[in-house]
């Protein structure tokens, strides 16, 4: 990898003795005139605004006699630097402890570089060059980056901001290797915290859906993929984030991880993260190809993005031997419960309500406003697969859609509209699925006749009975 000073950012990270908080500080290659510095105001994963400059606590420039020059904004991620300031040094408050956070602590250095890393707005394909400056030598780094000569190398701004990396003393880690025809793929996992419940079988069933996965795609996106595991013992945190060559999960406290329905937890999430690279990672919606940080990017494919993943990470554990028909089916009725019991989904469509996560995130809102991508759209998911199963003498599914949609869009990064992904769709099934498009994806029609149906030519019974409380309970049963 060259060292180019001159297209090379060096950023050197170290805490702020006694507190939760991060001191960065980069040098930028020299250009002219002033120019401008932007953080993220959002990240890849969660589709809302982050706003993370809100966990700014100073910002400045330092010039050639190494004094602080105050830096003026021109927007509320972005800061004015004069011209002559190359060196830019800035404090990240980094107490929170999610999935897709920055957290410090004694024994742990955890960064999304996507929350606090300041890039050059106008030269997106400068390098950057990391020095942990304050990590021991002895210490664990867990991290999808290249490690040249005790550095961190992101080849450029979307590198960086999508790897993030776990710092500390000791870290649990394990390797296992996945073969495809002539591609081999390394797989690390690594565990901060608690380990991992019931490490055998956690090992065993990572190796199998990741080869099951792999094996209806017919290849992987890289050859070397990281799982990063927070499993703090005292901290409850239940969160997954997908990354091109890693992923992070957090699940706690200790009591939930290393339960049986904390194993399942986490299982499924590394199942769906995994799901993730192809999907959203690679093949992605055209309004986030390439990612625009500056800017909120609002999508009606959320039901493509998280909602196929959602399916497919479950059914693919369902496929790898994971777990058998009985935990499918309770993984199915649990989502069913959440569609039935959400009236938003009769309110907005799923394609309308992926735009609005990012008008009021993921919070609960205006009760029955609106529909969830995960689940309306796992749901929209399954109701097209059974369909194209059903059309094709089950010869082709979803699954074969996917592996089509990876090879024309997800290779080349050529960004997925709506239409495109039903034309494929339909390609696969050899006849139009528009009426599932028209209701439920676009639309807000009751999706119960079609489930049930789409269950019988699964070989199950859907049923449903409500409470005094008007809660719809929902049972799978296999049909005699």
């Amino acid at each position: 990898m060259p060292n180019n000073i001159s297209n090379t950012i060096k950023l050197k990270v170290e805490r702020v003795k006694c507190k939760s908080a991060l001191k960065f500080e980069a040098v930028f290659p020299k250009n002219e005139g002033s120019w401008e510095a932007q953080l993220p105001v959002w990240r890849p994963g969660r589709y809302e605004r982050g706003n993370f400059a809100q966990y700014i606590l100073k910002m400045v420039g330092i010039d050639d006699r190494g004094e602080e020059v105050k830096l003026e904004k021109s927007d509320l991620h972005r800061w004015i630097v004069p011209s002559g300031i190359y060196r830019l040094r800035w404090i990240f408050q980094a107490d929170i402890l999610n999935a897709g956070s920055t957290y410090v602590s004694d024994d742990l250095q955890y960064v999304n570089p996507v929350n606090c890393f300041i890039y050059d707005s106008n030269n997106h394909d400068l390098r950057y060059k990391i020095d942990l400056s304050d990590i021991d030598s002895s210490w664990d780094i867990a991290t999808a980056l290249p490690i040249v000569d005790g550095h961190l190398i992101a080849r450029d701004m979307q590198h960086a901001m999508d790897s993030p990396w776990m710092a500390a003393p000791k870290l649990w880690h394990q390797e296992y290797t996945v073969n495809e025809g002539e591609q081999n793929v390394k797989f690390h996992v690594w565990t901060y915290g608690d380990a991992p419940p019931q490490p055998k079988r956690f090992m065993d069933d990572h190796i199998a859906f990741s080869k099951s996965q792999i094996s209806y795609f017919g290849s992987f996106p890289c050859d070397e993929y990281h799982f990063l595991y927070l499993l703090p013992s005292e901290m409850d945190a239940r969160h997954g984030v997908e990354h091109e060559e890693s992923t992070v999960i957090a699940l706690g406290p200790s009591e939930r991880i290393q339960s049986d329905k904390g194993y399942d937890e986490l299982i499924g999430i590394a199942s769906h993260e995994l799901y993730h690279s192809w999907n959203v990672k690679r093949i992605r919606p055209s309004e986030w190809t390439p990612y625009n940080f500056a800017k909120s990017s609002p999508s009606r494919l959320g039901y493509i993005a998280e909602g196929v993943t959602t399916y497919m990470g479950d059914l693919f554990l369902l496929e790898a031997g994971c777990i058998d028909l009985k935990g499918w089916c309770d993984k199915m009725e649990e989502l069913f419960f959440r569609h039935l019991n959400n009236p938003g989904r009769l309110n907005l469509s799923v394609a309308d309500s992926s735009y609005d996560t990012w008008l009021d995130g993921y919070r609960p809102g205006v009760h029955g406003r609106k529909g969830s991508i995960y689940v309306e759209g796992s749901v929209l998911a399954f109701l097209c697969d059974t369909r194209i199963m059903k059309v094709t003498d089950n010869k082709k599914s979803l699954s074969s859609a996917m592996k089509i949609l990876w090879e024309r869009f997800g290779m080349p990064r050529i960004g997925l509209t709506a239409d495109a992904y039903w034309d494929i769709l339909a390609e696969v099934a050899g006849e139009r699925l528009d009426d599932l498009r028209l209701k439920y994806a676009d639309g807000t029609e009751d999706t119960w006749d079609d489930l049930v149906s789409a269950m019988e030519i699964n070989g199950l019974k859907l049923s449903q009975i409500k409470d005094e409380k008007g809660i719809v309970k929902v049972k799978l049963t296999v049909q005699s």
